[in-house]
């Protein structure tokens, strides 16, 4: 089913965005060869615009507290969450900086992205001068470090996100922390920044216990893939869905305020009911992040 061509747009009040890039961040500037869409307050700001309740600031390099904390006191009006990815510049699966993000306030812990091993070698190569990506999982399971990370997410409640980890991992993970504590599966079927998860895996992770994230950037212009979320969500219900943009990171895509408005029409002109995506917009993030 699809909408009547002249239906209004709908707009989503307090919407979050779960998924947020900002620069400046030289390696992405690099690797992308574009510069970023915003820089933090600008996306606060264009949040707030957009009637919405809260972006999550997502770095590769660093952790983003110390700028979630300006941003907030600049932009009052809506809610900057900070986060960490744990990929070579803050040394990988590194507890210790997991921790102390923690404290510092962070809210969603990725597990490695642009270091993981699902990335081709050259690429982790071209990124961080080192000759292979990070593991999570080795013969024996998963790895110590991932085990303490999960603990230290738990305790502080905050989200644990799959990043840019294999198929493999990504159900070692779910089995291990699915049902323990706020799982999120990062932008799941996105094939150049992960697994490119099928729908059935996604369910599958689904009853595990994570929440699947699906982000405009992974299907916004990709009909077949936008087609595959569609019917994902068709499959799992809101409550084990929510929808970012992860965008940001280029300027040679939408801003992400705007991404998401444009995101949520789309799904709603594909069939996706408004009450159903008031929960994934709104609903589910504001949970993970304890905000409700």
């Amino acid at each position: 089913m699809t909408r009547d061509s002249g239906s209004a747009p709908i707009l989503l009040d307090g919407a979050i965005d779960l998924h947020c890039h900002f620069g400046p961040e030289p390696l992405v500037e690099k690797l992308a060869k574009r510069p970023h869409s915003v820089d933090p307050v600008q996306a606060a700001t264009e949040a707030v615009a957009g009637g919405m309740r809260a972006i999550v600031l997502k770095a590769h390099e660093f952790p983003s507290t110390a700028i979630a904390d300006l941003t907030n006191k600049a932009v009052p009006d809506v809610l900057s969450v900070a986060g960490m990815c744990c990929d070579h510049p803050v040394g990988g699966l590194n507890p210790q900086a997991v921790e102390t993000a923690l404290r510092a306030g962070a809210r969603v812990i990725w597990l490695p992205t642009l270091s993981s091993a699902s990335n081709k070698p050259a690429s982790v190569q071209a990124a961080f001068g080192v000759a292979e990506g990070i593991r999570v999982l080795d013969e024996g399971g998963l790895v110590p470090e991932v085990r303490q990370i999960m603990d230290l997410v738990a305790e502080h409640g905050a989200v644990l996100a799959t990043g840019h980890i294999t198929v493999d991992e990504h159900y070692a993970v779910a089995r291990a922390f699915g049902q323990r504590g706020n799982l999120v599966v990062t932008h799941a079927m996105h094939a150049s920044a992960g697994p490119g998860l099928s729908v059935r895996q996604t369910v599958e992770l689904a009853e595990l216990g994570a929440v699947i994230e699906f982000a405009a950037h992974t299907c916004m212009g990709a009909p077949s893939t936008f087609d595959q979320v569609v019917a994902a969500l068709g499959k799992l219900g809101p409550e084990r869905a929510l929808v970012s943009t992860d965008y940001g990171w280029t300027d040679s895509l939408p801003h992400p305020a705007e991404g998401l408005r444009g995101y949520v029409n789309a799904l709603w002109d594909a069939g996706v009911e408004e009450a159903d995506l008031r929960t994934m917009a709104c609903a589910t993030p504001a949970r993970l992040l304890g905000l409700d």
